[in-house]
């Protein structure tokens, strides 16, 4: 049986039923856009949930900064160093 529920999707795509459903809605659907209401603003994400916000942060980080930095010649060395274990 084909039921329509009214629901809003936030910014991030999730979907929120307007009302208390009383099923648990499990399968599929079909989904019919309706023209965007223009007195409501939608919710911008938080600058932390973006992942370049995110990955600029942390690029920017003390931690990254002072993090340990190998040489290059020395981790090849390592890998086949590792490599050459498999062959024993």
């Amino acid at each position: 049986m084909l039921q329509t529920i009214e629901v809003e999707i936030d910014a991030r795509g999730c979907i929120h039923p307007l009302e208390p459903l009383p099923f648990e809605p499990v399968g599929r659907a079909l989904l019919t856009l309706l023209q965007p209401d223009k007195s409501i603003v939608p919710a911008q994400p938080d600058a932390d949930q973006c992942s370049a916000a995110r990955a600029l942060a942390l690029l920017a980080s003390p931690r990254y900064v002072r993090r340990p930095v190998s040489d290059p010649t020395e981790v090849q060395q390592r890998i086949a160093a590792l490599r050459n274990d498999w062959r024993d």
